[in-house]
């Protein structure tokens, strides 16, 4: 039978939740110990337990013996297995119908199999943000992101926090999606979950979606090719929403924009006076800054709606008719002042 370190402490999760504390030690049948587990809402609880460790995996099953007045326990049983960090992570139940998952964490001098695969304390954490253009999400979408946010994640909650109506509310994801309504917008959203990594040391993965701001997908962990890897997969799925015309727009700024100063340019010396000349210039330059306006006002960098469809053919498209109709308007006016100010020119 393989080694396993002797004291081991955590956090239980599931129909009962609180801290764990672990002792176990080497039996001619097996393993056998203590388990001690504070429940938050209920009290301590103390399980004899015994069971196998062999491949990296514990078993074990468990009889109470002692409990708070008035609570009900019933046999443990719970599986876990031994990570790459050094962890214990798994499931537990009893006869109750209780059940969830746990994580342990080496409390001791590790055994060298432990050793071998915690590895030394992180020297630092690594940090990868990724920016995202602008997005249109629907509850489908949101949904489908959250699946992918909380891969790689066994124990921590997802927290959603987000602005309605100028008012910033903060959920855990399954209420969110219950309090949404249908027919709502949001303006801000982000998706944020984390949990232990090794060492006590947490990792996390945040989505932010910001309709004034910016979009942005952030890791942090003391694994750097989970960093990386898990910011590409993020971004590469949210890029598959992105409108790219509403993007280079608040990138680049509109194409059209450079298009009116430089026909500006080209045509300015038509106008013979200067004083015709500064007012031609100052329209231009406030239809140029009214543009910018209109497109921070009526294009966000993102919008999320949280009907469950999928938009049609006139909705997917109404941004770029929208940015074209703006565009078209100030060159119009443009137009029309150059037209006035040489046509009444002496």
């Amino acid at each position: 039978m393989a080694e396993i370190g002797k004291l081991w402490a955590g956090r239980v999760y599931g129909t009962n939740t609180g801290n764990i504390f672990v002792s176990i030690e080497r039996s001619d049948d097996g393993l056998r110990g203590t388990l001690r587990f504070m429940d938050s809402a209920f009290g301590l609880v103390v399980y004899a337990v015994q069971g196998t460790f062999s491949e990296g995996t514990l078993d074990l099953t468990g009889e109470p013996n002692q409990a708070p007045d008035g609570i009900q326990t019933g046999q443990l049983k719970a599986q876990a297995r031994l990570t790459p960090e050094g962890s214990l992570r798994g499931s537990w139940q009893t006869s109750l119908g209780t059940a969830g998952t746990f994580e342990l964490f080496p409390h001791d001098a590790p055994s060298d199999q432990t050793r071998q695969l915690a590895g030394s304390i992180p020297e630092q954490l690594h940090t990868t943000r990724i920016s995202i253009g602008a997005v249109r999400l629907f509850a489908d979408d949101i949904h489908e992101l959250a699946a992918l946010l909380r891969k790689d994640f066994s124990s921590g909650k997802l927290i959603a926090t987000y602005k309605s109506g100028g008012v910033e509310n903060v959920r855990y994801f399954d209420d969110f999606e219950k309090d949404a309504h249908k027919n709502q917008s949001i303006q801000y959203l982000k998706l944020s979950l984390q949990e232990p990594e090794a060492h006590g040391i947490n990792k996390l993965a945040v989505i932010e979606l910001d309709s004034e701001g910016r979009n942005d997908v952030i890791t942090q962990g003391i694994y750097e090719s989970w960093v990386v890897g898990k910011a590409e997969s993020v971004a590469r799925h949210v890029r598959r929403h992105e409108n790219s015309l509403v993007t280079n727009v608040k990138k680049f700024g509109l194409g059209l924009n450079q298009i009116i100063f430089g026909t500006m340019l080209v045509f300015i010396p038509e106008i013979e006076t200067l004083e015709r000349r500064a007012i031609f210039a100052a329209i231009v330059f406030g239809l140029l800054m009214a543009l910018v306006w209109a497109h921070q006002r009526f294009l966000p960098n993102v919008v999320i709606y949280m009907a469950p469809r999928k938009p049609g053919l006139l909705a997917r498209a109404w941004p770029a008719i929208l940015s074209w109709v703006i565009a078209a308007t100030a060159s119009l006016a443009a137009a029309v002042a150059f037209y006035l100010l040489t046509k009444s020119s002496p």
